[in-house]
């Protein structure tokens, strides 16, 4: 009886064992997993700039999160997060614009559910995020 309930006892807990691993790989794919997206090299080759998916975007129709990562050969400069309002797709090299200048890589996120959004990242690692507003006078 006691060998029984031993066997019992060990597959119970094997079983547990492989649902919990099995929960926390889904966890991580689904809330954590970085994903490069696309990624964007400056005219010279100096620097590289990544669009990078955190994780799946929340269901059903929620916001993705994401991060923008710049370096300099293997260094990185800087790295800036954020949050996309797609109508709950994933990110994609169809949702940024990238335009490099003599000292800065700007970046222009677009989502069907939010404004356009302006990265700025400096060659020294400094950032600047700004919301781009369309007024009624630029529309029409």
């Amino acid at each position: 009886m006691k060998k029984f309930l031993k066997i019992i006892l060990c597959t119970m807990g094997s079983f547990i064992a492989l649902i919990v691993v099995f929960w926390l790989c889904i966890s991580y794919t689904v809330n954590y997993k970085k994903t490069t997206c696309d990624t964007s090299i400056s005219p010279d080759g100096k620097y590289e700039l990544q669009l990078q998916a955190v994780g799946e975007p929340d269901w059903p129709f929620g916001s993705a999160s994401g991060r923008l990562v710049f370096k300099e050969g293997k260094d990185k400069i800087s790295q800036t997060e954020f949050e996309l309002r797609n109508d709950g797709r994933k990110i994609s090299s169809n949702c940024w614009e990238v335009t490099w200048y003599e000292n800065y890589v700007q970046v222009i996120l677009s989502g069907e559910e939010q404004s356009d959004e302006r990265f700025i990242l400096y060659f020294n690692g400094e950032t600047d995020t700004q919301q781009l507003v369309v007024t009624d006078a630029a529309a029409g």
